[in-house]
């Protein structure tokens, strides 16, 4: 019932509810002394029926309590014969419950508004975050297109390897935003699954050979954004240079694999093409992979395939 207003027949059962605990602790208390305390369980049938469903189901509760105390408890008891001086008492007893009823129905409504406020003032900063994600994610995207650009128009190979590297990063930057798991309370983490999955497909889609093949599978993990972003980076350079360099002749396959294992996240990616070259230095992109993992404080190796006769692969270990 909580966060709605209780309809007629809500009332009748919480008073009704009300009302049955005060008599069954009457009746407890009468095996033992009886008719003693006449009152003393009507005021906590009533403030419990008015806190939970308001100012009506605690009327109905007093005015229910108080004619089960006039027959059953007052002298003569089962008789609705009373003196005037019961009278007065069960008088005094009922306005002392009426007055009880005010401020506690007074508390509940203003507990309710205030939940509400807060609701919508929730609902409001979702609304905003969203808002601010979308126009970040666009204003990526729209980064990333520039680049993109830039690099067809460029004659040297290198540069253009150079700017479609970074457009892809961007664009693993953009994409954290539309994975946002919306079912989080706050708003700030990630379906990694989801994620990674989005990066392979752009990989799959923009970069790799018609006859290279990219498989993904994972399991379902989520985790704070930022570190999402950071593991969506490196993967997308891992990719990025198993479609630019590891398939000279356009045919292989590339698999990614996810995994929560012993307290930590393990992801691999590994290809079957034709290997890592040792030129004794590290590119623009190894060095960010490496810079990553540190700051997710995570394993990064980069071997030979384990999986097939040749090429490379990639495994990150990041705590979780």
């Amino acid at each position: 019932m909580a966060g709605r207003k209780p309809d007629l027949w809500a009332d009748v059962i919480v008073a009704a509810a009300a009302v049955g605990l005060a008599a069954a602790c009457r009746m407890l208390v009468d095996l033992f002394a009886p008719g003693v305390m006449a009152y003393a369980f009507v005021f906590p049938a009533v403030i419990f029926a008015s806190l939970i469903a308001g100012a009506r189901a605690g009327l109905i509760a007093t005015v229910c309590c108080q004619l089960l105390i006039w027959y059953y408890v007052i002298p003569p008891r089962r008789s609705w014969d009373i003196g005037i001086a019961d009278v007065i008492g069960l008088v005094v007893a009922s306005i002392s419950l009426i007055l009880t009823i005010w401020p506690v129905s007074s508390f509940r409504s203003t507990a309710l508004r205030l939940r509400e406020e807060q609701q919508r003032h929730l609902d409001l900063l979702s609304l905003a975050l969203r808002e601010v994600d979308h126009r970040t994610r666009n204003n990526f995207q729209i980064a990333a297109s520039l680049l993109l650009s830039r690099a067809a128009a460029q004659t040297d190979r290198g540069v253009s390897d150079e700017l479609q590297a970074a457009a892809g990063r961007l664009q693993s930057l953009a994409s954290v935003y539309s994975n946002l798991a919306l079912s989080s309370a706050d708003l700030s983490t990630v379906l990694l699954h989801d994620h990674l999955r989005e990066v392979c497909d752009r990989i799959r889609e923009g970069m790799l050979p018609a006859g290279v093949t990219l498989s993904f599978d994972a399991e379902p993990i989520q985790v704070p954004a930022q570190k999402a972003v950071a593991i969506a980076l490196i993967v997308n350079e891992c990719l990025t240079n198993a479609a630019k360099h590891a398939f000279p002749e356009g045919l292989g396959a590339v698999a990614v694999w996810v995994r929560p294992e012993e307290g930590q996240i393990r992801i691999t990616i590994e290809d079957d093409g034709r290997g890592r070259e040792d030129s004794g230095e590290s590119g623009t992109g190894s060095k960010l992979m490496h810079v990553l993992a540190r700051s997710l404080h995570a394993d990064l190796e980069i071997t030979s395939a384990t999986t097939t006769d040749r090429g490379t692969r990639c495994e990150l270990k990041v705590p979780l």
